[in-house]
Order: structure tokens, then C-alpha cells, then sequence
């Protein structure tokens, strides 16, 4: 008898054990098969998956961009290995893996197709031309992909309401979660640094705040001249990028900023922290502030679609105003003693155990799959 098969779609392969691992678990230890798909992926995160029991294909595909021909392309692609692997199920995430995924098991027949939108994205923008008929187009295809899926996870509730009234899909297929969850065991509740220490974890890009952050911490700074302000991490291949360059030969100068790269493990970074700080224009629901909450870490993020899920304003942290480095600078004072910083952060961790345990989530996408 055929075992039980599922594929994971996603725009970047580094993503499936870091942010899926606990749900590709689910099915392993349900006797699936368990393919994966994406564009691109390292060979250490490549190992891991092989060791975990998946086997990993690539297909290439841009996660960004509009090219009808690539897409077409993409779609057949897919299709190809979707119709070579015969899987009773796919689980899509990130934008196009979620179009193009859906399509393709809908030409292959797959019997259940399901989708996770981790975030709006910059699908929504619309200040110039180019994207108003990248809005237009993308609101399009999710149209026309979405009508295949069982069901559709979201991360967030302004999430939801943005892809209905586009007319994304329809309100039956709409399962809300409470992100992608996080392991409590793995990202153990640390002591906090005596020290104020603020940190920023995210990729370089301007609409991760990362600007605003700098600009913040250098009003902060000047009244508080010992703290430290830390950005983790790295560049993007992105229109939205902020080069790599300018922030290590001028933002410790110009702002007090120190940038420390990479981590291969987050919570080495986490640890150096006694405030976490995402100031992103919009989110899924942010994976690094639930990983330093879990750790026992206040948050500082913005008052905007995913990040406001992850704050108790004024007992985990504070709501920010977004693209406003005054207004961040202002509440970054609120967190100068200790007995604030370490109240926050039992209430963060106390937050994540409630709220985003990771096997808590898998268990609702888990009984909405019918597994």
C-alpha cells in the first residue's frame, strides 16, 4: 500500500526546517512521505532536511517579480514534480510558492491543497506605477489560485480582512493562526544582560525599520550615552534593500549602531539582548519577536498588521509608531530600569506560552487539514 505523501512549496528552502520543522514533524510521525520544493536552499539547511527524513527537490523560480513567461514556466515546472510525486496534499508559503503551488496541484489533481500567508509583503503597495500593476496582478493571480485551496492559514486578523475585500478568495476557506508558532523548549527563557541593550534581528531591508531604528537610537543615545543598539543580519536581493556597504562603513559613526552580521543560531544573538526591536511597516505575524519573547525579552515593534499581535502594550512591551524614530526614541526610554525590562519579559515569555506555543498552532493547521 502507498504511503501517505505530502509537498512543502516555499521561496526559499533555508526557511522549512527554521520555521517548519515541529509541522513537518506532525506528518513523519504520521507515517507521510515528505517532499519539499523551493527555488534555492544551502547545503547545511539541505542536510538537515535530509537527516530529518525529507527529500528536497529544486526547481527554479524568482520569488519576486512579474514576468508572465517565468511564471508560466514556474507553473510547469512544478506541476512536473507534483505530477511525478502523486502527494495526497500540498502546503504552500511566501506569495508566488502560494500562486504557483496552488496552480500546479490543481493541473496535477492533487486532492488537498492548502496555502499559509505569512504576510502582506510589498504586494500591496501602491506609490508608483509599477506598483499599482504589480497590485493589480498580484491580487489577480491570488484570485484565480486561491478558489483551488481547501483551505487558506493566516497569521493575522488585518491580513484576513485585506484579502477579502480585494476579493482574494472567499471567507469559507479562511483559517486564522497565531503565526508560525515557536518551540519554548528550544528557545529557553534566558537572564537578561544588566545592561540596556537594544537588538534588531531582520533582514537588511528599509521597510524592516531598519532605518528608523538607527535614527531612533541615536536621539535615544544622547541622553543615555551607555546603552547599545545591535543589528543582526542579512543583505537581500530586494528593491527595498539597505546596502550592506553603508551600514558597516557608516552606521556606527552616524547613529552609535553596531552591526554583528549573521548568526547560524539567533538565540547567541537573543542573549546579548535586554530589548528586542522590530519596527517593520507590516508583518505576518514576526517569527524573531516571538523567538526573543519566548527567551524572555520586552518588545519595542510597530502598531501595524502582525506586530501589534505580538505585543500586550504596556505589559510586554510598547506599540510604536510606524516610520516615526521620534516616537520610537520616546518609548525606548520606558525601558531604562531593570525591574521594567525583567517584568516585560516574564510577561513575553508568559505571552508565547499562552498564545504561540509552535505544537499549539500545528495543531489547529493539523485537525483544519484533516489529518
Amino acid at each position: 500500500m502507498k504511503k501517505k505523501s505530502i509537498i512543502f512549496i516555499c521561496g526559499n528552502g533555508d526557511t522549512l526546517i527554521n520555521f517548519r520543522k515541529e509541522f513537518i514533524q506532525c506528518f513523519l510521525e504520521r507515517g507521510y512521505e515528505v517532499y519539499a520544493i523551493a527555488p534555492e536552499i544551502s547545503s547545511s539547511e539541505h542536510t538537515k532536511l535530509s537527516e530529518l527524513g525529507v527529500s528536497y527537490r529544486e526547481v527554479p523560480f524568482r520569488r519576486k517579480g512579474i514576468n508572465p513567461i517565468e511564471f508560466i514556466r514556474s507553473i510547469y515546472l512544478i506541476y512536473i514534480e507534483i505530477d511525478n510525486i502523486k502527494p495526497d496534499l500540498v502546503f504552500s508559503y511566501t506569495h508566488k510558492s502560494v500562486v504557483i503551488g496552488s496552480i500546479a496541484s490543481r493541473f496535477a489533481r492533487v486532492k488537498g491543497i492548502y496555502s499559509m500567508i505569512t504576510g502582506r509583503g510589498h504586494i500591496f503597495d501602491k506609490e508608483t506605477l509599477f506598483k499599482r500593476l504589480r497590485c493589480f496582478f498580484g491580487v489577480l493571480s491570488f484570485r484565480f489560485s486561491l478558489k483551488y485551496n481547501d483551505k487558506v492559514f493566516f497569521q493575522n486578523p488585518d491580513d484576513i480582512k485585506l484579502f477579502l475585500r480585494a476579493g482574494a478568495l472567499k471567507k469559507n476557506k479562511v483559517i486564522r493562526v497565531n503565526g508560525s508558532g515557536v518551540n519554548l523548549d528550544y528557545y529557553e527563557e534566558t537572564e537578561l544582560p544588566e545592561n540596556l541593550i537594544f537588538l534588531c534581528a531582520a533582514r537588511l531591508l528599509k521597510s524592516k525599520g531598519l532605518v528608523e531604528f538607527a535614527e531612533a537610537f541615536k536621539l535615544f543615545k544622547s541622553e543615555f550615552p551607555s546603552s547599545r543598539a545591535l543589528l543582526v543580519g542579512s543583505p537581500d536581493d530586494h528593491d527595498d534593500s539597505v546596502p550592506l556597504e553603508e551600514i558597516k562603513a557608516e552606521w556606527k559613526n552616524r547613529f552609535g549602531l553596531e552591526y554583528l552580521g549573521h548568526f547560524s543560531d539567533i538565540r547567541e544573538a537573543i542573549k546579548l539582548s535586554s530589548v528586542f526591536v522590530l519596527l517593520s511597516y507590516n508583518e505576518g505575524t514576526p517569527r524573531s519577536v516571538l523567538e526573543a519573547m519566548a527567551m524572555g525579552r520586552p518588545v519595542l515593534t510597530t502598531d501595524v498588521p502582525g506586530c501589534r499581535e505580538t505585543v500586550l502594550n504596556g505589559r510586554n512591551g510598547f506599540l510604536a509608531k510606524v516610520r516615526d524614530p521620534v516616537d520610537t526614541a520616546r518609548l525606548m526610554k520606558k525601558f531604562t530600569t531593570k525591574e521594567c525590562r525583567k517584568s516585560f519579559g516574564i510577561e513575553s515569555r508568559k505571552l508565547c506560552e499562552e498564545k504561540f506555543d509552535v505544537h499549539k498552532v500545528n495543531q489547529v493547521l493539523i485537525q483544519n487539514m484533516k489529518i
